[in-house]
């Protein structure tokens, strides 16, 4: 009976010892599986949450990854509107035939006030002589300051009070009523014209114009002689009017091609 008892009691122990590893893994496992449970709720309200802002804030350029690299590969220019007095004037041809614009004015001095005021089609030919351009959605910053636009538009001169004399001014600004079909042509080609938006500045100020995008053909100076109209330089999809244009004659004609509708 001894010997039964002395055997008996290291298997008890043995058993006990077995059971109670079993009761800290399940312990263990279910701790896991509740922190796990746990932790969802919180990211799954967060990830819904930020599902509409990305949408609306960066789908528009597609973009996080090209809006990062972009600087670097569109960077700007040397010359009138960056590191000279002059305008930089950036455009890009939209879906419905309007342009996305950015216009740079670097001036020798200060300013108190900016003028405003419809580009100069005139200055592109007798076929533009009907368009009527409207720029939208335009944002003005001059130095560090914002200025308001009345509206936003611009279909007149409009003259704009500033907080503090600035000598740099930047616009972005939607231009529509500068395409017109291109006739006799072939299907979808178009020519728009453009020019700077700022106004009251020297008659000698120098503009840069540059064009880029997957449908750009083309670019003609129209006020040049007729063997130096087709003035465009570099390769689409980005292009630049060759000649730094004095501010009285700076307009382009840009050809490209309209998309089809889907």
């Amino acid at each position: 009976m001894g010997k039964l008892t002395v055997v008996g009691h290291p298997r008890a122990a043995g058993l006990r010892r077995a059971i109670g590893l079993i009761l800290v893994a399940g312990l263990c496992v279910s701790a896991v599986t509740f922190y796990r449970d746990a932790e969802l709720p919180r990211s799954a309200p967060s990830m819904a949450g930020s599902t509409p802002a990305a949408t609306a804030v960066h789908t528009p350029a597609a973009s996080q990854p090209p809006a990062t690299a972009a600087p670097a590969k569109t960077k700007l220019p040397k010359g009138p509107g960056t590191t000279e007095p002059g305008i930089l004037l950036m455009a890009s041809p939209l879906r419905d035939g309007s342009f996305e614009i950015a216009e740079i004015v670097l001036l020798s001095a200060p300013t108190s006030s900016i003028r405003l005021g419809p580009p100069r089609l005139a200055l592109a030919g007798s076929r533009f002589a009907r368009a009527q351009p409207v720029a939208s959605q335009v944002q003005v910053s001059a130095g560090t300051q914002p200025v308001l636009v009345p509206g936003g538009r611009v279909m007149q001169r409009t003259d704009l009070a500033l907080n503090a004399p600035a000598g740099q001014i930047e616009l972005r600004y939607n231009l529509s009523g500068v395409t017109l079909r291109s006739t006799p042509s072939r299907a979808g080609r178009a020519l728009a014209a453009l020019s700077p938006l700022v106004g009251g500045v020297p008659d000698d100020l120098p503009v840069v114009l540059m064009v880029s995008g997957s449908t750009v053909l083309n670019i003609e100076c129209p006020v040049l002689p007729l063997r130096e109209r087709a003035c465009s330089i570099g390769r689409p999809p980005h292009l630049r009017a060759k000649p730094k244009l004095p501010w009285r004659s700076a307009v382009i004609v840009v050809q490209f091609d309209l998309p089809r509708p889907q």
